[in-house]
Order: structure tokens, then C-alpha cells, then sequence
């Protein structure tokens, strides 16, 4: 490429781990190996991260040719940000910009694009056009301005990023002269170069990994939960993560009669992760709004199947009846119905795993999709269309 040690990528988060540079950071490690990709690909090249972060500013950090930057986000933070962009592209110029979503900070890289003539890339990390009924419910008002925004703001970008094929199919209806590619996320665990091994004995183990927030749906969760520790007594039952549901969801558990049968873990270390998910029979999500479900991948890949509610993430993932199962969002009888099969017929449970670990090593495998997403940015970079 052309001036190759120019170039710099400038990605916009809202991923506030990635301020936390530790071996064990999951994201952190995830960043420093698409930089790592970029500079085989274009030696001497840049990547640069500002974090929009509402706490209390923190120092960032740079290692290799990644750099982390932290900016407030409110009101002000927004004038921040828009110094940030500028003052990062009058010291090294930015060949391309990237938004973790497509509104509110988006607008920000789009006005910076076009001031500095710079290509900016809006990616979509939750669907916000055509879930279940019952996220946009929940979601209310701040869901459907963000939908209207998101709307409006895909056209100008000179690409967009999905991280499931429906999403880029509904993405599509207000982007048709956008190039609209679907990336879904690269997830440590899945190893295609590990040679696969016999998967460990299973406990009758129930679990769910994820942060314990209101779009989980976390009350039917435990609705399942007790319908299944009536039929098997010898179920546990454990909630992984951490989040500001976790008050309530415990009070729940406890008027359901779980006491005795569910655990909340709280966050687990992600190196520890993989031995959670393989001891588990199954992983239970019944999520209302998830466009990619990373958790899904993850499980799948140490040989544990899962059931979830039938969304656009979990469809991408989940092959119905073959690797999981699906079941519409609040169907407490049909989840009950799935999880009490997997725990009732071992056998059965151990090959769906083994169909799951087997497809996401192959459709998932992160150095193709690592190599995709930096593809993407040299190729926006590349064809220069910047927002009109």
C-alpha cells in the first residue's frame, strides 16, 4: 500500500475494558491483534482508540503501534472528542475512521470526516431495525431515536460493519450505495489451529455468562430455571457475570425458592472462562435484543450446546436442533422443554456440542475474521468516499 507507515486508523469505543492493558483483557488482546494484522499488512501503520468513558478520566496507554486514549463522554465529552479527532489527525494524519455504533458518537466522526476528508466506517453491534417486539418495548424511547438516527446516519458512511448476516440484510434497506459487510466479532477460545480433544464430563449445569442488564431478560431465566429444577433435582443452576440487575435478579431468585440450586459468580477471570463453559451441560440465553451472542461462540467452542431465544445473533450461531436450540423470546414452556432434553439425554447433549465446536471453529475461526475487519479498513481507506 501506499504509504504504508502513514497509515492510521482511528476506531471510536464505548468499551471502556480496553482502558485496562493486562494479558488477561480480553478486548485489549483483541485490539493489539488487529494492529498486529494491520502492521503485516502495511508496515509502520497506526491504530489509535479513543474510549468514551462517563467515569472519572483515566491515563490510556500504547503498546506496539496501538495506541489507547481516554475521553470523558457527556455533552462536553463530545466537544472532546471532535479536539481529539482533530488534534490526532494534525499529528499523524487519519486514513480512517471507525464508530462502535451507528448514532450519537457517529455524527462526531461523520462531521470530522468530512471537515478533514477522511473515509469513516459505521459498524453495528445490536440490531437495531428488526428484533423482537418485545426489545423495542423494552428499549422505549431512547431505542427508537437511535433507530431513527441509525437510519439516517448508515448512507453517509462509506461503509458499514455488521456483526450478523440479518442485521446486514435490514442494514441494507438504508445504505444501498454503502458497501455493507458482515464481520461478527473474532472470539479467543475458538482455536482452528488446536487439535480438538475428547470434551470433559458434564455436570448437570445450567449457566449463563454475560452482564446481568435488562435486555437478558434475565426474570424469564430464572422462570426456566425453577420449571427445570422441578423436573431435575440434581440441576445447578449458575449466573456468570455482573451488572446492575444483579440486585433484584438475587431477591428474585430467592422468592422462586432457588436458593439452594443457583449461584451468582459474579465476573469470572476470561482465562477461566473456557473451564466454566466446558463443565456446563448447557448455556441458557433468553436475551430479547442480541445481534451477534458472543457467549453462544464461546460455549460452542469447548463443546457445550445452547439454548436461546431465536434472534438474529443467536440464528447466525445456533443451528436448530443440531447444535442448540431456539425458541421465541418469553417462551418459558419451550426453553423449559429444551434445557430438561440436553440435561435428560447426555448422549444427545454431548454431540450437539460436538457439531457446535466443530461449526464455529470453521464459520468462526478469528484469524479469518481478524483478517477481514483490516482488509476493510485498508479497502474504505482505499476507495476514499467520504459522508456529503
Amino acid at each position: 500500500m501506499k504509504n504504508d507507515r502513514r497509515f492510521h486508523v482511528v476506531q471510536i469505543s464505548r468499551d471502556t475494558d480496553l482502558l485496562r492493558l493486562s494479558p488477561k483483557s480480553e478486548p485489549a488482546q483483541r485490539q493489539l491483534d488487529y494492529a498486529r494484522e494491520l502492521d503485516k499488512r502495511a508496515p509502520g501503520a497506526a491504530v489509535t482508540i479513543i474510549v468514551l468513558n462517563r467515569d472519572a478520566p483515566v491515563d490510556g496507554w500504547q503498546r506496539e503501534n496501538l495506541r489507547v486514549v481516554s475521553v470523558g463522554w457527556s455533552v462536553r465529552g463530545s466537544l472532546d472528542c471532535l479536539r481529539t479527532l482533530h488534534s490526532l489527525h494534525r499529528t499523524r494524519p487519519i486514513s480512517v475512521i471507525t464508530t462502535q455504533v451507528p448514532y450519537d458518537e457517529a455524527w462526531l466522526a461523520l462531521v470530522a470526516g468530512r471537515w478533514h476528508g477522511i473515509p469513516v466506517i459505521g459498524q453495528i453491534h445490536s440490531d437495531v431495525f428488526t428484533e423482537h417486539p418485545a426489545a423495542r418495548a423494552a428499549g422505549g424511547v431512547v431505542r427508537a431515536v437511535r433507530g431513527w438516527v441509525a437510519r439516517r446516519t448508515l448512507g453517509a458512511f462509506a461503509a458499514v460493519r455488521t456483526v450478523s448476516s440479518e442485521s446486514r440484510i435490514s442494514s441494507a434497506r438504508f445504505a444501498a450505495a454503502v458497501p455493507v459487510s458482515t464481520i461478527p466479532v473474532p472470539v479467543a477460545m475458538v482455536s482452528p489451529r488446536a487439535k480438538l480433544v475428547p470434551l470433559p464430563l458434564k455436570l448437570p449445569l445450567v449457566i449463563f455468562v454475560g452482564r446481568l442488564a435488562p435486555d437478558k431478560d434475565l426474570s424469564t431465566w430464572l422462570k426456566v430455571a425453577r420449571a427445570v429444577s422441578h423436573l431435575h433435582a440434581e440441576a445447578r443452576f449458575a449466573m456468570i457475570g455482573d451488572g446492575p440487575e444483579r440486585g433484584r435478579l438475587e431477591r428474585e431468585a430467592a422468592e422462586l425458592g432457588l436458593r439452594g440450586v443457583l449461584t451468582f459468580e459474579g465476573i469470572v477471570p476470561y482465562a477461566e472462562l473456557r473451564h466454566v463453559y466446558a463443565r456446563a451441560t448447557v448455556l441458557l440465553l433468553t436475551s430479547r435484543d442480541e445481534a451477534f451472542g458472543r457467549v453462544l461462540v464461546e460455549a460452542a467452542s469447548q463443546g457445550t450446546p445452547s439454548v436461546s431465544t431465536s434472534l438474529s445473533g443467536p440464528r447466525e450461531v445456533i443451528v436448530n436442533g443440531v447444535t442448540g436450540f431456539l425458541h421465541e423470546v418469553g417462551d418459558v414452556d419451550g426453553l423449559t422443554r429444551s434445557v430438561s432434553t440436553l440435561l435428560d439425554q447426555p448422549q444427545r447433549a454431548a454431540a450437539m456440542g460436538a457439531r457446535a465446536r466443530e461449526l464455529v471453529t470453521v464459520k468462526f475461526n478469528p484469524e479469518t475474521l481478524r483478517a477481514a475487519w483490516v482488509d476493510m479498513w485498508i479497502e474504505t481507506a482505499r476507495a476514499g468516499r467520504i459522508a456529503s
